[in-house]
């Protein structure tokens, strides 16, 4: 996948007022940032690095089953994760109180444009 073209997509995310962070991820969190995010808690950020082998591990075994969307919710914070296909996922971290029918809707619109670019330039 090609990093500028993705990284324009995170970054048109990031405009979004409910947007905390986003990243396209790859297990152990290896992917592509977004140079601003405005996530506080980077404890949380930490947390995502050491447990995303585990949220991929899920991703793969329910991925051929459509599996669209994996909704984590914690006092302060939902974190979305879009799998692109069974390795690569979009995750958007945002305020537990943030409008999620609208994030959904942006997620969504959002992975299928990076879908789009994988599969122009493969």
């Amino acid at each position: 996948m090609l990093s500028k073209e993705i990284l324009e997509i995170l970054e048109e995310l990031m405009k979004m007022d409910d947007v905390l962070a986003c990243m396209v991820a790859q297990r152990g969190l290896q992917g592509i940032v977004p140079k601003t995010i405005k996530l506080k808690d980077t404890s949380l950020w930490i947390q995502l690095h050491q447990t995303t082998n585990i949220i991929f591990e899920f991703i793969n075994k329910f991925y051929d089953y459509k599996l669209e969307r994996v909704n984590l919710e914690f006092g302060k914070y939902s974190i979305l994760i879009a799998p692109i296909n069974k390795g690569v996922s979009l995750i958007v971290v945002a305020p537990s109180l943030a409008n999620v029918g609208l994030l959904d809707v942006e997620i969504e619109n959002a992975g299928r444009r990076i879908v789009s670019i994988g599969k122009n330039k493969s």
